[in-house]
């Protein structure tokens, strides 16, 4: 496992580290597999909002930006006020919350078999940081 932090952090500082798996070419092609059936039953069933943007074909956070130029040049163009809040999602994945995330996979009716298997994979694991030979 190998350990990575941002251009704009110290790499010494262990709270700046997050970890990176490496995995064979087989469970990359699972996990290809796996989203893939995902994206295509979340489609399906119309779990994604039109305002979804990121990770999805076609939808990137560039479209997302040409999308809300759109709308405020319009606002604009009509006289109308835009106020905007932003936010900073830094870390945001490393922070999820497994038992809920499994909670509203079985919400969206996925697959039991599936959720079990990603459960396996997201419960109870254990990480350890290794510098210069020293945990």
């Amino acid at each position: 496992m190998l350990f990575l932090s941002s251009r704009k952090e110290k790499k010494c500082e262990l709270n700046n580290c997050r970890p990176v798996s490496l995995t064979c070419t087989v469970c990359k092609i699972f996990e290809s597999v796996v989203s893939d059936n995902f994206l295509e039953h979340f489609k399906q069933n119309k779990y994604f909002s039109d305002r979804q943007f990121g990770f999805l074909k076609g939808r990137s956070t560039v479209t997302q930006l040409l999308s809300m130029l759109d709308d405020w040049t319009e606002l604009l163009e009509s006289g109308g006020r835009i106020d905007v809040i932003y936010t900073d999602l830094k870390k945001a994945f490393d922070k999820v919350p497994y038992l809920r995330l499994i909670s509203k996979l079985y919400s969206y009716q996925v697959n039991e078999e599936i959720i079990l298997w990603l459960e396996s994979f997201l419960i109870g694991r254990k990480q350890r940081v290794k510098i210069d030979e020293v945990m």
